[in-house]
This record gives structure tokens, sequence and C-alpha cells, in this order.
């Protein structure tokens, strides 16, 4: 079955890049190791004002290129176009995974164009957000936003925590919200954590595939073999998150 992972979060710098590189990542390990249950990637990048997921090709370890295409979701035709690419996979039953970087300002270009056929598209290609979490107050506020203006579509999704910006322990909006007891206590969210990763390799990472920074490095420079055992540490507990989000059925 199709599922569309939206990638979405308060705003810039959140992790957003990160999370759809480390999703195409570990599908790619995943289908190299098992043939037999393989996930073919569809690419969308919809944050125009910082194209970092659409800047660099992605490929496939047998060199072909992940299709990635760059939509506007501020108008209904960006919607309509991503609803075609998907709806063959939809029709076919095919257990594709979509990933698509949305731009911080999701909830405007929502609004801007009719909500109740947004909700419908969502539906029909199997949305599943994925919401990444800093500290701040107003990353709740923007979620919850999203839930009253389309509730249905947000009645199941993911509450990624970005340790990055703190212990777990340290959301405390999140942690003592009537949203989290709703939605992860007694809902169909579930609630996963993402690593934090060294501040090194957050700055060189740049948003390029993560197998060309081991092999190539940023802007010239290879990265040690410290910062390559560092960040391999940092994908094996990844990948576990990865695991959990896998194996949610979109309902």
């Amino acid at each position: 079955m199709l599922k569309t992972y939206f990638i979405d979060g308060d705003k810039g710098g959140i992790g957003k890049t990160l999370l759809c590189h480390l999703l195409v990542d570990f599908y790619l390990q995943s289908n190299r190791l098992n043939e037999q249950k393989n996930h073919p990637l569809i690419l969308f990048d919809a944050d125009l004002v910082n194209k970092d997921f659409s800047t660099y090709p992605i490929r496939r370890h047998d060199g072909k290129l992940i299709p990635c295409f760059v939509i506007d979701l501020s108008i209904i035709e960006g919607w309509q176009f991503l609803e075609r690419k998907l709806s063959r996979h939809v029709k076919n039953n095919q257990s594709v995974r979509a990933i698509i970087n949305c731009p911080n300002n999701l909830i405007t270009c929502i609004k801007q164009c009719d909500p109740h056929e947004v909700g419908a598209i969502m539906s029909r290609i199997n949305m599943l957000p994925l919401w990444i979490f800093n500290r701040s107050p107003l990353c709740l506020l923007n979620l919850q936003e999203r839930q009253r203006l389309l509730p249905l579509n947000y009645e199941q999704g993911v509450a990624i925590l970005n340790l990055y910006f703190g212990h777990q322990n340290e959301f405390l909006h999140w942690n003592v919200s009537q949203c989290r007891h709703s939605y992860v206590t007694n809902g169909k969210w579930i609630e996963v954590t993402l690593p934090c990763l060294n501040q090194v390799i957050s700055g060189s990472f740049g948003g390029m595939q993560i197998d060309n920074w081991f092999e190539y490095g940023y802007n010239g420079t290879q990265p040690s073999l410290g910062l390559k055992l560092a960040f391999n540490c940092f994908l094996n507990k990844s990948r576990k998150t990865l695991s959990e989000i896998e194996l949610l059925e979109v309902v």
C-alpha cells in the first residue's frame, strides 16, 4: 500500500530535510537487504524557499536516479499534480513510499487553496504526517492548528521529538499538553525520538544524500574517521525510529 509521508514542522532548521534524507537512506538500505519486500521511492520538495531536498540528485544503489519533483502547495494545481503522480500507485496497490518535504508555511498554503479539496487529496494518497518537534510552544500550536483545520487527516500521525534541541524530558509544552494526551495516549498518534546529531556533522551535511556525504564529504573536505563513526552511530539509532514509522498502517 502507498504511504505518503508529509515531513512537517514549525520552522526552518527543525530537521525536515535531514529526516527526508534519513527516510531515503532507510528505505534504500531496506530494499537492498530485502528485495522481496521492496518499497520504491518517489520524492517531492515543496519547500520553495530552501530547496535542499531537491538540490542534489538522489540515486539508488544501482546508480539510477530517484525522481524528485519540486511542487508548489500554495496553489491547488500543486496538490492535483501530487495526486496525479501518486494515483497509479494507489490503484495498483503498490507499496511505494512517497516523501514530501513540506514548506514552513504549509498551513497558509492549505488555507490559500480549498481545505476541503486538499483534505480529500490527502486522504486519497494515504497521507501520514510526521511532525518534528523542537521545544518551542509555537511548534505545538502550529500542529494544533493543522489538527483543527483538517481533523480527519491529522487523526493519525507521528510526533518526532528532535533531541538535537534537548533531552526528551525537556519538551515540556508537548509532554504536558492535552494534545499529547488526546492523540498519543488515547489516540492514533505515536511518539518517537530522533537522536541528537553531532553539530559538526549537522553543519557540514548541507542537504546532500547520506551516501554522498560519506564518499565525497562537503565543500571538498573529507569527513574524519571520527565523524564517520559518529554519523554511523546516529544512523543506527535513527533506523530504529524509522522502523517504528514504517510499521504504522495508514487507516
